[in-house]
C-alpha cells in the first residue's frame, strides 16, 4: 500500500516541478522580452532626440570649433608675445569684433548700391544673352524650352514675401551666430573645466585613453582649420586680383564672399561664382564668360594645390565622404550643417579610429590623417 502511495507523491512532485519550471521559463522569457522592448525605446527616443535636436547640436559644435580656433590663436599670440593667455584671448576677441564691424561698415553701402544696380540691369543683360543665343540654331532649340524671364525674375508682388522671408532667416543667422559666439568664448576661456567634466563620465581606468582621444580630435580640428584659413586667404587674394583685373564692380566683397564660402567645400566655390558671373553680366556677356574660367582657374589651384597642402596639416578625408556628410547635413540641417560637415566628419573618423578600430577591434594605427 505505500508503495502506490509514494508513486502518487512523487508524479505529484514531478509534475509540480515541471510547473515551476516551464513558469519559470515564462517569466525569464517576458523578462528578456521587457529588456529587449526597452532597450529599444531608449534607443528610438535617443535616435528621436538627436533627430530633433541635430540644429541644436550643430550649434554647439559650431561653437567648439570657433573655440577651437580662438584657443589656437590665443595661444599661438601667448607664445610669441609678453601676454598671458587670457588676455591673449581678449585680444584676439577684440581684434575680430573690430575686423567684422569695420568690414561690414565699409562695404554695407557699396554692396546696397551694387545690389540696387543689379537688380535694374539684370533683365536687360538676361535679354541681351537671349538675344545672342538667338542666332544660333542651339540657341533657338534652347530657348524654347527655357523659362520666360517673368518667371526666373521676380515681380512685385513677390518682393514682400521675400523681404519677410529674408528678414527672419536673418533674425535666425543672428541668434545663431550669437550662440556660436558665446559657446566658443565661454569654452576657449576655460577649457580644462569643460574637459574634466567630460572625463568625470569616463571610468577612470579609462580616462588617461579618454584624454588622449580629445587630443587628438583637437589636433585634427587644429590643423584642419589652419589649412581652411590659409585656404581662405590664398582663394580670397587670388579671386580679388583676378576680379579686379577683369574690371569687375565690388571685387572685393565678391572676394571676400569667395573667401568665406571656402569654408564649403566641393560646394562653397559654386555658390561664390554665382553672384561674380553675374556681375560680369552686367558688363557683358564675354566678360562673365572670363569669370566663369577666372573660378574654373582658381578651382583647380585650389583642388591641386591648396587642398594637398590642407591634408599634410589636418587628417585627410576620402572625398566620396565629405560630399556624403555635406548632402546628408545639407538636406536636415540646411546651410549649417552643410558648412559643418567636413570639420564633423573629421571629428568622427578620429573618434571611429581610436575607439572602434584601434580599442575594440585591436588594430594598430595605419598612420594615415
Amino acid at each position: 500500500m505505500d508503495l502506490p502511495q509514494d508513486n502518487f507523491l512523487n508524479d505529484v512532485t514531478t509534475d509540480d516541478s515541471a510547473r515551476c519550471t516551464g513558469s519559470g521559463r515564462w517569466i525569464d522569457l517576458g523578462k528578456s522580452a521587457a529588456v529587449i522592448w526597452s532597450v529599444g525605446a531608449l534607443i528610438a527616443v535617443g535616435v528621436l532626440g538627436v533627430w530633433f535636436a541635430v540644429d541644436v547640436l550643430l550649434l554647439i559644435f559650431a561653437g567648439l570649433l570657433f573655440a577651437v580656433f580662438l584657443r589656437s590663436v590665443s595661444r599661438w599670440l601667448s607664445r610669441h608675445t609678453l601676454f598671458g593667455e587670457k588676455t591673449s584671448l581678449a585680444l584676439v576677441v577684440l581684434g575680430l569684433a573690430v575686423g567684422v564691424f569695420g568690414a561690414g561698415w565699409l562695404m554695407a553701402a557699396p554692396l546696397t548700391e551694387q545690389v540696387d544696380q543689379l537688380q535694374q540691369t539684370l533683365p536687360q543683360s538676361v535679354e541681351r544673352l537671349q538675344e545672342r543665343v538667338a542666332q544660333y540654331p542651339w540657341g533657338r532649340w534652347a530657348l524654347k524650352r527655357a523659362p520666360s524671364t517673368e518667371n526666373l525674375l521676380p515681380g512685385r508682388r513677390d518682393v514682400f514675401a521675400q523681404i519677410s522671408g529674408f528678414v527672419s532667416g536673418t533674425f535666425g543667422a543672428v541668434g545663431g551666430a550669437v550662440v556660436i559666439f558665446f559657446v566658443g568664448l565661454f569654452v576657449a576661456s576655460q577649457p580644462e573645466l569643460y574637459r574634466r567634466g567630460l572625463l568625470i563620465l569616463v571610468p577612470r581606468r579609462r580616462r588617461n585613453r579618454a584624454r588622449d582621444i580629445l587630443d587628438q580630435v583637437g589636433s585634427a580640428l587644429q590643423g584642419w582649420l589652419l589649412g581652411m584659413l590659409v585656404s581662405m586667404v590664398i582663394i580670397g587674394v587670388l579671386s580679388w586680383l583676378g576680379l579686379f583685373a577683369l574690371g569687375i564692380e565690388m571685387a572685393l566683397a565678391l572676394a571676400v564672399l569667395a573667401a568665406l564660402l571656402t569654408f564649403i567645400p566641393n560646394f562653397g566655390p559654386i555658390l561664390a561664382a554665382v553672384p561674380a558671373v553675374l556681375a560680369g553680366l552686367l558688363q557683358s556677356p564675354m566678360t562673365a564668360v572670363w569669370v566663369i574660367a577666372l573660378y574654373l582657374a582658381i578651382q583647380t589651384v585650389e583642388s591641386y594645390v591648396i587642398t594637398p597642402m590642407i591634408q599634410q596639416q589636418a587628417i585627410s578625408l576620402p572625398p566620396a565622404l565629405t560630399i556624403t556628410s555635406q548632402l546628408i547635413l545639407g538636406v536636415l540641417t540646411g546651410t549649417l550643417g552643410l558648412a559643418m560637415a567636413t570639420p564633423l566628419s573629421a571629428a568622427l573618423l578620429v573618434l571611429v579610429r581610436t575607439i572602434y578600430v584601434e580599442d575594440l577591434l585591436g588594430e594598430e594605427p595605419t598612420g594615415e590623417g
